[in-house]
């Protein structure tokens, strides 16, 4: 492989880190930006506002995404993949300068305009799997395809502890909540460059030009259209939603609930990041070989329910990061089956939609229980992300037992 195509690589794969960050980044600095009279977003206000506000900055992002992804898709149709990630990078770096005028002047608006726009511009792993398939070689294609993942999961380990240090002015007296955000804005136009320099287009066909206005709304309904996945679909969510209620407030949790500081939180979701890393790349192709794809989901299932039920009973931080390490497990076990499950449940021809329809589902259950968990109690997403659990667990065991009624009959 050429070094200016090897420089692609690397600018491409930075696009997809980057593209994690807005998820990840903000686990660990929402609660001072919202909760912290002196250097956080708000001076004043009840809790149940912050609170409010709290939910709202995780839903925002996922709710743009959840329109973004597919038009940044056929956008890169229609105008190749380099400008599309152009596009993608001048966005999220937008966000980021967004974000840290919002922390610098106040501006509750300004800070929410920087979170729908990072959000808008984040559904770029297509294109960016796309532009991989471009630039490398047949019989290299998977190898490089495979990294994806490995990128994907570097960035929920990592991204939380510099997000959590780079805001610690105990470390350094000008570090501030700022300052992850302009380090990302920073890193966004540094990629931009690589990109812009190094990485040759594809030709657009004509023909590809007439771009076709996606509707993830109309992805969302094909998980009812589609009589075979419906209860898989249904599965999904519910265990989407669980688990994005458990990840987006636990910061929230440990630090109004159990009292732990800022770094122990970024290294709390780092370890949840680790978990849920060692599951996709290790542990998920050992467990399919062992075990049918809907009894891996109820196992899995059983993992997360375990660990979001153990962390509303715990206070020892070992125990909790024991917790969640099985929760990361059973997420990644379960996502994993559920998708496999999904995708033998149809033919070669309706590939493509159950996929655009499991992605129109993580984004909208990721801004569901943004918006939606009851956050009045400090406990209560928790317990919310825990009922969601058990029904997706009553859900996967009438299914077992409809498929063995079946295979006696």
């Amino acid at each position: 492989m050429t070094n200016i195509r090897m420089l692609s690589l690397v600018g491409i794969y930075l696009v997809i880190f980057i593209d994690n960050l807005g998820a990840s980044l903000i686990i660990p600095m929402l609660k001072p930006i919202v909760h912290d009279l002196a250097a956080g977003l708000i001076s004043e206000g009840s809790e149940s506002f912050r609170n409010g506000v709290y939910g709202m900055a995780l839903g925002a992002f996922s709710i743009a995404m959840f329109f973004g992804a597919p038009l940044l898709g056929a956008l890169s149709d229609g105008l190749g993949r380099k400008k599309t990630l152009l596009l993608c990078l001048c966005g999220l770096a937008m966000s980021y300068v967004f974000l840290a005028f919002a922390l610098a002047f106040k501006s509750l608006w300004l800070f929410m305009a920087g979170r729908l726009i990072g959000g808008f511009f984040s559904g770029s792993l297509p294109v960016a799997q796309a532009a991989i398939i471009d630039v490398t070689e047949e019989k290299q294609r998977a190898k490089y395809i495979g990294y994806i993942m490995f990128f994907v999961s570097l960035g929920y380990v990592v991204v939380p502890l510099f997000g959590g240090y780079l805001s610690d002015p105990a470390l350094v007296p000008w570090f501030n909540l700022q300052m992850p955000f302009v380090f990302v804005a920073a890193l966004s136009v540094v990629n931009l460059l690589i990109l812009l320099l190094v990485f040759q287009n594809q030709q657009v066909d004509a023909d590809s030009r007439a771009m076709r206005l996606p509707n993830p709304i109309a992805s969302l309904l094909d998980a009812v259209r589609i009589k075979d996945i419906r209860t898989y679909a249904l599965l999904l969510l519910l265990m989407l939603v669980g688990w994005n209620t458990f990840f987006q407030f636990i910061g929230l949790y440990l630090t109004g609930g159990l009292g732990l500081g800022q770094q122990e939180v970024s290294s709390f979701v780092s370890w949840v990041g680790f978990g849920l890393a060692s599951a996709f790349l290790f542990l998920v192709g050992v467990a399919m070989k062992m075990l049918k794809s809907l009894s891996m989901v109820g196992l899995a299932l059983a993992l997360m329910a375990f660990c979001i039920g153990g962390t509303l009973n715990s206070t020892n931080v070992y125990v909790l990061y024991l917790l969640a390490t099985l929760g990361a497990v059973g997420f990644g076990l379960s996502y994993s089956g559920l998708m496999a499950q999904l995708s033998i449940s149809v033919d070669a021809s309706r590939q493509d939609s159950i996929m655009g329809m499991a992605a129109a589902i993580a984004a909208f259950s990721a801004g569901f229980s943004g918006f939606v968990a009851n956050i009045s109690q400090i406990s209560a997403p928790i317990v919310s992300a825990l009922l969601c659990g058990g029904l997706a667990i009553m859900v996967c065991c009438k299914e077992q037992c409809k498929r063995t009624v079946m295979d006696v009959v």
